[in-house]
């Protein structure tokens, strides 16, 4: 695309350069054919030699009315023909591979453990923070309070409610290279663990709506899972978080247990000290 010049075949002034010459009329950003604006700011504005002087009254080009002008009249243009309707075909068509009978889960992993929540009590997925231990009330399940964005939370124990261990984080150590400086690594080259992740959850009874912070040891991210796939949870399967899950699945060779929000949110409100 062309671009008119800023200055008439036989040297006079036209286009946008017109408006330094006389202060008390607003700056015009279309010349040449059509509404097409010039772009006088990538020539002689700030893109440019800076050798416009409306720069001394408005410092910066996107002060000034020539570039204001340009942007709404590049905004306003007509589009071309038939983009319209190709938009049109692509916003009215079905969408591909929609799944009604499929979920979106978060599968996570504590101790050895894998679980999943659904992915719509899902508030966020940060770093571990610092938390505070609230006297007197913090135990096994509630480990006390932490700050998330500026909001006070209460930060339960997953491994306590569940009757898991829980292990340090991994922290990656530092092996002695030939400069004797040393740089991250695990011996005979494993892969680092995972480091953990602190989930934020949200529930809704009624009006209330409660949010709880808990601790995992790795995340693997939210997938996709069939309804199909989904097994009722044996009375008699004697693993940890039974009471709590509502079903299993398989899912890259490891059994994980779906959690049912309410449960979890209900088990650690009653250990809870009054």
């Amino acid at each position: 695309m062309t671009t008119p010049s800023h200055a008439a075949a036989d040297g006079s002034s036209n286009g946008p350069l017109s408006h330094a010459t006389d202060r008390r009329e607003k700056p015009s950003a279309a010349t040449g054919s059509g509404d097409r604006p010039t772009d006088c700011w990538r020539e002689i504005g700030v893109g440019g030699d800076r050798s416009c002087p409306e720069l001394t009254t408005f410092i910066h080009c996107r002060n000034c009315p020539v570039m204001t002008d340009a942007a709404v009249a590049f905004f306003d243009r007509p589009p071309p023909d038939g983009y319209l309707d190709e938009w049109r075909e692509v916003l009215e068509a079905p969408l591909d591979g929609a799944d009604s009978d499929s979920q979106s889960l978060l599968v996570f992993r504590l101790a050895d453990e894998w679980f999943a929540l659904t992915a719509e009590v899902l508030a966020e997925v940060t770093s571990l923070r610092t938390v505070h231990k609230i006297p007197h009330r913090s135990n096994t399940v509630l480990a006390g309070m932490v700050n998330v964005r500026g909001q006070l939370l209460l930060c339960g124990s997953l491994h306590g409610l569940l009757g898991l261990r829980q292990s340090a984080p991994a922290v990656p150590q530092l092996q002695p290279t030939s400069d004797g400086k040393g740089m991250p690594g695990t011996p005979n080259h494993e892969p680092l663990r995972t480091p953990g992740r602190l989930l934020v959850a949200s529930h809704s009874e009624g009006r209330s709506t409660r949010r709880l912070a808990f601790a995992v040891d790795e995340v693997a991210g939210v997938q996709r899972i069939a309804m199909a796939n989904l097994r009722d949870v044996p009375s008699t399967l004697g693993k940890p978080g039974q009471r709590y899950s509502t079903a299993l699945f398989a899912w890259q060779s490891r059994r994980v247990s779906l959690l049912a929000a309410d449960r979890l949110f209900t088990g650690i409100h009653e250990q809870i000290p009054q």
